[in-house]
């Protein structure tokens, strides 16, 4: 049988897979720079040979050369990597073979970026990389002037870029090497081996029981799911298939179908205990645990899935939804009963993780366990086949992340080399004059500037490099500085015009990507909020006594559900007036300060638009036809 390019794809995935498995062990121990030389080299053949370009002849020869030239350049780096790590930096000239390899390295990064991701980056990696050697001219431009600095020579970049773990083989490549690939392959195999239909059919006979199930069973789901990928398309993909065309047969409009999808789908790169790869790198940037940012990520995550909650539930009272028939839902009992061994390697990695473990060493037990859990009962068994695969996807899935995290590390490097980070920070703290809120919507705004059509996992990175040290300077706690960029570069996913969730739902939804990237984002304006939360109020991020935490926490709770309400426009059985809704608005806001008297205040007013929405005079608006699932 001859060897396709998918089935070599597929034993090289494998292999990878099991290489990383390998490694993960206690039982091995590799230098940084051969498992970072190894990863990326391996992630760039994977690449290339999945993103192959089209047709025959010279295009072929096209991918065989950057394959070669990957092989030859990162392999340098493994061959060489004890000389490598001992040579002081910039005390000699670079060797022709050492520029060579670094800016054939460069290269290949750049032009698999290019193909897997969209020429965003690979372009703002080329704007990075100029602006390192023209620094020095900048001084004559005028509005260009507080960016100058004394530029950077040629055997300076490829001591940066290649030669150091500052530049491409840096710490964003690091994390991708030891934790994030072992957690997507974990996702992956949990997934295949039934555990993605476990959490589905779990959901809904939950949640099927209740006014637009099926929309809360996305929402539910979704934060789920999230647990396994981390990735929002991925989510979109494997909930929505589901989820959307139940809610569509319920009653609820096409976009907003998707839109409820697309937010929840964000949402699981929020959710603990794997958080999509970005919160990996930011502990790694902090130098703090992982599970220090898994436990401050929860709180906020349930303020997410809350106020979503609430909007859907809100959204079915609005159009007369009813719940699932029971012989649709099923039981919950039952999907549980059939398949709660599913659940043993989630409850394997957040052991590990509690205990101290690194998240290398947990994730390498949770995949042994994922491994082990089909053959536990007789009715889950699954073939070799069936792992591998799992493998294989996971692998897969990893490489699109590698080469994110290696561009993302020629920006890093150039960051640092010229000072760009500081001299950024010192304009964003210029610009707010002192004021920590300016800097945090400015920092908004760049987060939407930076993550528009770019991967989660970049954008937090610039993000991380640029505007965070600006928030910190400004009295921000830097884990919920961090946290605040990260929210956004995650909810870029959701942002018009390129909200890459959205288009992944609207296929699904049967609709155009448009229309569901708008309504994702009217959904989703709770979420923009709660940044600003936990920046105002760090014990949100469970810093602080336990009874101020309830309090801020109750707060944050009734100002995110005023506001949900608010924008569904329903309430107590008939559309809200314009006084009534702006009413809200106000009373959100007065929640979110710590003074008692506003809060209040707020209740009061909450409690009358309430009162005045059940019993007050006027015609109630008709719910319509009551619609009941099939």
């Amino acid at each position: 049988m001859p060897l396709t390019v998918d089935k070599l794809v597929t034993v090289l995935a494998v292999a990878l897979a099991l290489f990383h498995i390998t490694v993960a062990s206690p039982f091995v121990l590799m230098p940084d720079l051969i498992l970072r030389g190894t990863h990326l080299l391996m992630a760039l053949i994977i690449g290339f040979l999945i993103y192959g370009m089209t047709g025959t002849g010279l295009r072929k020869a096209v991918d065989v050369f950057f394959i070669l030239l990957s092989i030859i350049c990162v392999g340098y780096l493994i061959v060489f990597h004890a000389s490598i790590v001992v040579r002081p930096p910039w005390t000699r000239d670079a060797t022709p073979m050492e520029v060579f390899v670094a800016l054939g390295t460069i290269v290949v990064v750049l032009e698999l970026t290019r193909r897997a991701l969209g020429p965003a980056i690979s372009l703002l990696c080329l704007i990075f990389i100029v602006y390192g050697f023209v620094g020095p001219e900048l001084r004559h431009v005028s509005f260009l002037r507080p960016l100058a600095h004394s530029g950077v020579d040629l055997n300076e970049f490829v001591d940066q870029m290649y030669l150091s773990f500052e530049g491409i083989f840096g710490v964003a490549l690091g994390v991708s090497t030891n934790f994030i690939f072992l957690f997507v392959v974990f996702g992956a195999l949990l997934q295949v081996i039934g555990g993605g239909d476990f959490f589905v059919n779990v959901t809904k006979a939950a949640t099927g029981s209740t006014r637009g199930g099926p929309a809360k069973m996305a929402v539910v789901a979704s934060a789920l799911m999230g647990t396994m990928s981390g990735s929002s398309v991925a989510n979109v993909a494997t909930t929505g298939a589901i989820t959307i065309p139940m809610m569509k047969k319920l009653g609820y409009p096409k976009a907003f179908a998707g839109a409820v999808e697309a937010v929840a789908s964000t949402g699981g790169q929020i959710t603990p205990p794997i958080m999509g790869a970005a919160a990996f790198l930011m502990a790694a940037i902090l130098g703090i645990s992982y599970q220090e940012v898994i436990t401050a990520a929860a709180l906020p995550a349930v303020l997410f899935f809350a106020s979503l909650f609430v909007a859907v539930h809100w959204e079915a009272l609005k159009h007369g939804l009813q719940p699932l028939e029971r012989s649709v839902k099923g039981t919950t009992w039952r999907e549980f009963k059939a398949g709660w061994t599913f659940l043993l390697p989630l409850v394997v990695i957040m052991t590990f993780l509690m205990l101290g473990y690194t998240p290398s060493l947990s994730a390498f037990f949770g995949v042994v366990a994922t491994l082990l859990t089909p053959f536990l009962r007789r009715s889950t068994w699954v073939s070799p086949a069936v792992l591998a695969k799992g493998l294989d996807l996971g692998a897969r899935a990893a490489v699109s992340v590698a080469i994110a995290c290696a561009s993302a590390g020629i920006i890093v490097g150039i960051v640092q080399i010229s000072g760009l980070g500081f001299r950024f920070s010192s304009l964003v703290v210029a610009f707010a004059d002192g004021n920590l809120y300016i800097a945090l919507f400015l920092a908004m705004l760049a987060a939407f500037i930076f993550g528009m059509g770019m991967p989660t996992t970049p954008a937090y990175i610039i993000q991380a490099t640029l505007v965070a040290p600006a928030l910190v300077e400004l009295g921000a706690d830097p884990l919920a500085a961090h946290l605040f960029v990260f929210y956004y570069a995650v909810l870029g996913q959701i942002t018009p015009p390129v909200a890459v969730a959205a288009f992944a739902a609207a296929p699904i939804a049967g609709t155009t990507s448009t229309a569901v990237g708008w309504r994702a984002f009217a959904l989703g304006i709770p979420a923009y909020v709660i940044p600003f939360l936990f920046v105002a109020n760090p014990v949100l991020l469970g810093q602080g006594e336990w009874t101020e935490l309830v309090l801020v926490l109750g707060r944050s709770a009734i100002a995110i559900v005023c506001l949900t309400i608010m924008l569904t426009s329903w309430l107590g059985g008939r559309r809200l007036g314009w006084i009534s809704r702006a009413a809200l608005l106000v009373s959100a806001a007065l929640m979110i300060t710590p003074n008692p008297v506003l809060s209040a205040v707020a209740l009061v007013v909450i409690l009358g638009v309430w009162t005045l929405q059940r019993y007050g005079p006027g015609s109630v608006v008709t719910q319509g036809e009551p619609r009941r699932g099939r």
